[in-house]
């Protein structure tokens, strides 16, 4: 499992930059669309305070449809009272906030001029309130004091319709609430995964705002560079502008590839990790044995380093350290059997085994512990060892023993086939249209890279070739480990698998194409790039007729899509 090349072999020239150039500029266009409002409200009324209620002005007796919040950081239960002279009160409903970070109707349907907002049991945040009368149009309203201003100071970003353009969907309730406390040092909500990817989420928030575009933009920006990645992998595995060209389009007609990187979450950011601490161990058995032993460390250091990063991202990334070491190993002594004891590689052998315990050990411990400092700056215990291992153990407890049920959970063996879709939204339109986003796959992309896997396993066990192992390996050390988890997952936990089949895909073609005289590149690009066109509105969230959605469903069993 060792090949050297030299540096012309695979290097980067201009027709590599445009290549990826255009790529890059024309899914941006697409994964940018309608990515999220940039503008959203700031300020917030917490009832968590001495002030327990808010009173809210319409300037003369009103009909009143309803009220559209948005709410902020916590979520609680909160009553709507009306009066006309702002003393005799009548309770008109009862506003349940079951989301953070997003717009939620209460019907009141009834008339007066005073609306008084008062806190439940249950604290929770309003970060502002639009007014509407029964014919959807939003009411004037006015403040009574400092507090109740707070909740009307933003008018203009009610919005007139609520979507995944202006509201949290999925598990954005988690990440992006997460992401605010540690912009504004609050209680850390979300502690079951560690907080590296959160933190990432959290520059744009704290240097712009809390709004649907800032709590995506870097998810989306780490889809955009996986692109640039898997382009660059390509041609150092296959020396080849053509097939880096081909790898970099697949990925980037790829639904799970689209749709993940488009929510806040922290999957984006787990992905790019692995993919390029994969990359940095490629470049680093591709080295000559008994040359640049600086850039062999280099490479090492850079692998470690990401993945520490994945690591600190989610346990998930885990699994690739598991690969990174098997991968290494079999080149450590396939390079001992090649080269022997002759050559510089005796000199610094030991070097490299040395230099791997720092960076695959000590660079990844010492990520993960910077990544819990803001952690620790919030909850001072967390800073103990105590609290520190205690916290760990309660993460592994709660991964170990989860219980819970969900309609798209999926087993690990239905994820290659794509047979079931995680649905992540669905907004309210116009009847006879629909508005979705789901977790899908490009169905052409996922059922070829099923056959391409399993050819590049038959050629990793018969030829031995470098990189249908290194392909075997990466793919079967993200997957595999699912068999043996005990609690419910999701499709997405397939994510780190897609761009390892990406290059068995373009790994598979290569062979066919020159060992016959068919050419399938173009052929295949086609068709993927037409089916990520005609999936494209449940990937997006865009708004189609019903029996455009309906054609979609190609398997009413399991495909829920809408």
């Amino acid at each position: 499992m060792s090949r050297n090349y030299s540096r012309g072999e695979y290097r980067l020239g201009a027709k590599d930059g445009w290549c990826m150039l255009i790529i890059v500029f024309l899914y941006g266009i697409l994964s940018f669309f309608h990515l999220g409002n940039m503008e959203s409200p700031q300020t917030l009324w917490d009832t968590n305070t001495t002030q327990k209620s808010i009173t809210l002005d319409l300037g003369s007796k009103q009909e009143v449809g309803y009220i559209r919040q948005l709410t902020g950081p916590r979520f609680g239960d909160l009553s709507i009272a009306m009066s006309d002279d702002n003393i005799n009160y009548s309770e008109v409903a009862v506003l349940e906030q079951d989301k953070v970070f997003a717009w939620q109707d209460v019907e009141i349907n009834t008339s007066g001029r005073y609306i008084k907002i008062m806190a439940g049991e249950k604290e929770g945040s309003i970060m502002e309130i639009g007014v509407f009368s029964p014919d959807n149009s939003l009411l004037p309203v006015m403040s009574l004091d400092e507090t109740s201003q707070l909740l009307v100071d933003e008018q203009e970003q009610v919005p007139s319709q609520i979507s995944y353009m202006n509201t949290t969907y999925f598990d954005e309730i988690y990440h992006a609430r997460t992401a605010y406390e540690y912009t504004h040092g609050l209680e850390i909500y979300e502690w079951t995964h560690p907080p590296l990817g959160k933190l990432i989420m959290s520059i744009p928030i704290r240097l712009f705002g809390m709004t649907p575009f800032n709590y995506r933009v870097m998810g989306n920006l780490a889809g955009i560079l996986m692109l640039i990645v898997i382009y660059i992998f390509a041609k150092r595995m296959f020396k080849s502008t053509k097939y880096a060209t081909f790898a970099m389009l697949l990925f980037a007609v790829d639904g799970m590839h689209f749709v993940q990187t488009r929510i806040g979450t922290v999957d984006s950011y787990l992905v790019l990790f692995i993919m390029l601490a994969y990359l940095f161990m490629y470049q680093y058995i591709s080295c000559n044995a008994n040359k640049s032993p600086s850039r062999m460390h280099f490479n090492l250091l850079a692998s470690g380093f990401f993945m520490g990063c994945a690591i600190a991202t989610k346990w998930n990334g885990a699994y690739c350290a598991i690969g990174l070491a098997i991968i290494f190993f079999v080149n450590f002594f396939i390079r001992n059997y090649q080269v022997g004891l002759s050559g510089k590689w005796r000199q610094y052998r030991m070097k490299i085994l040395l230099g791997c315990c720092f960076y695959f050990v000590i660079v990844p411990i010492l990520i993960y512990l910077i990544s819990y400092i803001p952690d620790m700056r919030i909850n001072p215990e967390i800073g103990t060892l105590k609290g520190f291992v205690e916290l760990q153990v309660k993460m592994f407890n709660y991964h170990s023993k989860l219980e819970a049920t969900h309609p798209f959970t999926s087993p690990w063996y239905l994820w290659p086939f794509g047979i079931k879709p995680l649905w992540y939204y669905s907004g309210k339109v116009a009847e006879g249209y629909v508005s979705s986003i789901t977790l899908h796959s490009n169905p052409f992309i996922w059922w070829t890279g099923i056959v391409a896997m399993i050819y590049v396993l038959i050629r990793a066990i018969a030829s031995r070739e470098k990189n249908e192992i290194f392909i075997v390996i990466a793919i079967v050390t993200a997957y595999v480990p699912y068999i043996g988890v005990p609690r419910i997952m999701f499709i997405y936990h397939y994510f780190p698998v897609v761009p390892m089949m990406i290059l068995a895909i373009v790994a598979t073609i290569k062979d066919i194409e020159e060992s016959t005289s068919i050419r399938l590149v173009i052929g295949y690009s086609i068709i993927a790039v037409l089916i990520f066109a005609f999936f494209y509105p449940i990937y997006s969230g865009l708004v189609i007729p019903e029996w455009y959605a309906n054609a979609m469903v190609w398997f009413k069993g399991t495909w829920k899509l809408f």
